[in-house]
């Protein structure tokens, strides 16, 4: 009886259901991919073809190798964009509900990401330039994405704290998650200060945290966790 009013009672008299007030996390995260979609395609028209006109008799290999900078470049980014965009997909798997700081934080998000494609042409623009000028450019770069691992961090951590998860998920799994993306913005600050000291070690570190975060973020946590729990048996 008990479940028959608890049904009965969600919708209106005349048996329409309640209108939902929070806004729609599925348009959130359309509005979302859309953006990650441009951004990705803005990437490459930076990479120019040499003109013929312009070669004055060098090769056309030697002028294509001459741009390695824009490739390696754009192939960070790319990547960089790409891997954004996937574990933002799996953090919106888990959201049910969204509020105005969440559309917030989504948006300085994108507002992080929607820079890389001109931080990206600065630094492969000044990457033989001088040292001093190679540091702003790396620091410039290092400092948007920096930007974006604070926000994708702060998306997920309201998510959980405001109750915006689905109720049904694992609550292991997303304490994984937690850990997982908690680290973000302490691992693209250090990439940040590294800017400073040594532009090139930071962009190799940039290349490290692609490759971490490609992986499935739980199933990495749940590893380290069952090896500290097997020395501890040993021990």
């Amino acid at each position: 009886m008990d479940q028959r009013r608890t049904a009965a009672s969600s919708f209106h008299s005349d048996g329409i259901p309640p209108f939902e007030e929070t806004p729609s996390p599925a348009r959130l995260e359309g509005f979302s991919d859309g953006v990650f979609a441009i951004i990705i395609t803005l990437l490459v028209l930076d990479i120019r073809v040499p003109r013929e006109a312009t070669l004055h008799g060098e090769p056309l290999a030697a002028a294509l190798l001459k741009q390695w900078p824009v490739y390696v470049a754009y192939v960070l980014s790319f990547l960089q964009v790409g891997v954004v965009w996937a574990n933002h997909h799996t953090m919106f798997h888990h959201i049910r509900r969204s509020d105005h700081v969440l559309l917030v934080c989504n948006l300085l998000l994108l507002l992080c990401v929607a820079v890389l494609p001109f931080t990206t042409a600065l630094l492969a623009e000044y990457a033989r330039a001088s040292e001093s000028e190679l540091r702003l450019a790396a620091l410039i770069y290092s400092a948007a994405l920096a930007g974006a691992g604070i926000f994708f961090s702060a998306i997920w951590q309201h998510a959980l704290s405001a109750g915006l998860v689905d109720a049904r998920a694992d609550p292991h799994r997303l304490h994984a998650l937690g850990w997982h993306w908690e680290l973000v913005p302490l691992f693209y600050g250090v990439a940040f200060g590294l800017a400073y000291v040594a532009p090139y070690l930071s962009v190799g570190m940039y290349m490290l945290l692609l490759i971490y975060y490609a992986l499935p973020g739980p199933f990495v946590v749940r590893w380290m966790r069952v090896q500290r729990a097997r020395r501890a048996v040993k021990t």
